[in-house]
């Protein structure tokens, strides 16, 4: 109960997880039908070491750069919100509706 002349709280609009309940919903996630969870090949780190290296990649971008990395060493489309991911060229993706820049 909030006191004479005090905000009352308010809910918060953002959902927090912490790490065991992501963890718990991920292996949930991946113990459906026709989902798994995906290995990398070996020479992703070389394609997110060129990636790094070409210089347009700042540094707030790097888990980007990863995952783009990843995808492309693979010849996997990434599908994302994000449009941050369409510097990466050669890599497939699907921008989704409601794109974030």
């Amino acid at each position: 109960m909030a006191g004479a002349g005090l905000p009352r709280p308010q809910p918060s609009p953002k959902v927090l997880f912490c790490t065991f309940t992501a963890l718990a919903l991920l292996e949930a996630f991946c113990q459906q039908a026709g989902v798994s969870m995906a290995s990398a090949e070996p020479h992703g780190w070389d394609v997110f070491h060129q990636l790094l290296r070409s210089g347009e990649v700042p540094a707030r971008l790097c888990t980007d750069a990863y995952l783009a990395a990843v995808a492309m060493a693979n010849g996997w489309r990434l599908v994302s919100f994000d449009r941050d991911f369409e510097r990466f060229e050669g890599l497939e993706r699907l921008a989704l509706p409601g794109a974030l820049a």
